[in-house]
C-alpha cells in the first residue's frame, strides 16, 4: 500500500532583538533541538549579534542577516524594507521576541503576510522597577492591536499585558520557561572544586554581567558579611560590567571570583552551596530554575515571578532589591546552617520537577509553532 509523503516542515522566522547567548536565545536553541524535523527555523538578530547561533544545529536553524536600519522609530520606508524580507522568506509563522523586534510586528500589522506571534520575556534597565515608558506602551498597543497573539513567560508580564498594553485575554497566553531537570540534578561536581578550603561556603551567580542584573550588588553583599561567614562568591557570565566588577572584587582577597562564560554550568552548580540572584528586573530567569534543579537554596531579589518560582520554604530568603541589609542577613544565615541549605535545596528541586519540567514547555511551543491556540494551561495554573 503506498504511503503518503511526509508533510513539509513548517518554516518559522524568529526575530530576536539580539541573538547573544542569553536565556531566551538558549531556550530557543533547546526548543529547536527538542522539536525536531517538523520545523525549519530562520533567525534574525536585529542588532547583528549572533553568539547563540553556536548553540544551534545548523541543519535545523539558519541565520539570516538583515541590515539594520537607522535607530529610532521606524519610518514607512523601514517597514516596507522589512515587508520585502517577509515576502521573500514566506514563513508559515513570524515570531518576534521582545521590544527590539517590534518593528517587524508593525511591518506585518495591517496586511499580514503570515501568521504572527509576539513574545515578551522581560525588560532592560530602562524599564526596571515596574516602570513602563509611554512611547513603548503606545507602540505595543498599536502592534498588538491587530491579529498578532502575545506569549509571555511570567504572571507579572501577563498582568502588564492585560492592564497596560490592553491585550485581550483571547490573544494572550503564558508559557513558563522549563528545563531538563535531570541534567542538573544528576550533574557531578567539578573535580577541582570552587572552594579554597573545606570551611568555605560557595555562593554562585549565573547570568550576564549587565546593569539590570546588578552584579555589583552581589559584591556589596559579600563585602558586608562578617569574616566568620566564610562565603566565596563565584560569578559565571560575561558582559559590560566585568571591568568594574574586577576592580570591586580586588579588595575582597579572593572572596569573589569571576569565571567568565562557561559551558559546564550544571557541574558548576553542583559544586556550589547556594545560589544568588541580585537583579533589578527579571521575569522568569532560567538560571534560577537551573539552580533549583541542582538542589540549591536561593537568596534573591523579589523581582518578576521570582518569589512565586521558588519553593514556599525558600520564600523568606527572597527580598526587595532595596533591602540589601536583609539580603546580607539571609546570605549569612544560609551560609551558617548547612541543614537548612539542604532542606531548602530539596524543596526547590521538588518544585521545579513538579512545575517547570522542560517537556511541558516543549509541548506548549509545539502547539504554538504548529499554529494552534491556546497552548496548554501551565502546571502552575491559568
Amino acid at each position: 500500500m503506498p504511503t503518503s509523503p511526509p508533510e513539509p516542515a513548517r518554516r518559522i522566522l524568529h526575530v530576536f532583538a539580539t541573538f547573544a547567548a542569553g536565556g531566551p536565545q538558549l531556550r530557543f536553541a533547546r526548543l529547536a533541538e527538542r522539536l525536531g524535523e517538523r520545523f525549519r527555523h530562520t533567525v534574525v538578530a536585529v542588532d547583528g549579534v549572533s553568539d547563540a547561533f553556536a548553540r544551534c544545529d545548523p541543519a535545523r536553524v539558519r541565520l539570516l542577516e538583515v541590515p539594520r536600519g537607522r535607530r529610532g522609530p521606524p519610518t514607512p520606508a523601514d517597514l516596507l524594507r522589512l515587508r520585502r524580507v517577509l515576502a521573500a522568506e514566506r514563513p508559515d509563522l513570524l515570531v518576534t521576541v521582545n521590544w527590539g523586534a517590534i518593528d517587524w510586528l508593525l511591518a506585518n500589522r495591517l496586511v499580514p503576510l503570515c501568521s504572527q506571534l509576539h513574545v515578551e520575556e522581560g525588560f532592560g534597565p530602562e524599564e526596571s522597577d515596574g516602570r513602563q515608558l509611554a512611547r513603548r506602551v503606545w507602540t505595543r498597543r498599536l502592534a498588538l492591536g491587530g491579529p498578532a497573539r502575545l506569549v509571555v513567560v511570567s504572571h507579572t508580564l501577563e498582568r502588564i499585558a492585560r492592564t497596560c498594553w490592553k491585550v485581550p485575554a483571547a490573544r494572550l497566553a503564558r508559557v513558563p520557561n522549563g528545563i531538563a531537570v535531570d541534567r542538573y540534578a544528576n550533574a557531578r561536581p567539578l573535580g577541582a572544586g570552587l572552594r579554597r578550603n573545606a570551611e568555605e561556603v560557595v555562593a554562585i551567580a549565573v547570568g550576564g554581567l549587565r546593569p539590570e542584573k546588578n552584579p555589583r550588588r552581589l559584591l556589596r553583599l559579600v563585602a558586608a558579611l562578617p569574616e566568620t561567614a566564610r562565603v566565596r562568591l563565584v560569578l559565571v557570565g560575561e558582559g559590560p560590567e566585568r571591568p568594574a566588577l574586577v576592580a570591586l572584587a580586588a579588595p575582597l582577597d579572593g572572596r569573589a571570583v569571576l569565571l567568565g562564560a562557561r559551558s559546564d554550568v550544571p557541574e558548576l552548580l553542583a559544586s556550589a552551596d547556594l545560589f544568588l540572584l541580585a537583579s533589578d528586573t527579571e521575569q522568569m530567569p532560567l538560571a534560577l530554575l537551573e539552580a533549583m534543579a541542582a538542589g540549591l537554596p536561593v537568596v534573591a531579589t523579589a523581582v518578576g515571578d521570582v518569589p512565586a518560582m521558588v519553593a514556599a520554604e525558600n520564600r523568606p530568603f527572597v527580598l526587595p532589591p532595596a533591602d540589601e541589609a536583609g539580603l546580607v542577613a539571609a546570605l549569612a544565615r544560609l551560609a551558617g546552617e548547612p541543614a537548612l541549605r539542604r532542606r531548602l535545596g530539596a524543596a526547590n528541586r521538588a518544585r521545579v520537577r513538579a512545575v517547570y519540567e522542560e517537556a511541558r514547555m516543549v509541548e506548549a511551543w509545539r502547539v504554538l509553532l504548529e499554529g494552534g491556540w491556546p497552548p496548554p494551561v501551565p502546571a502552575d495554573g491559568p
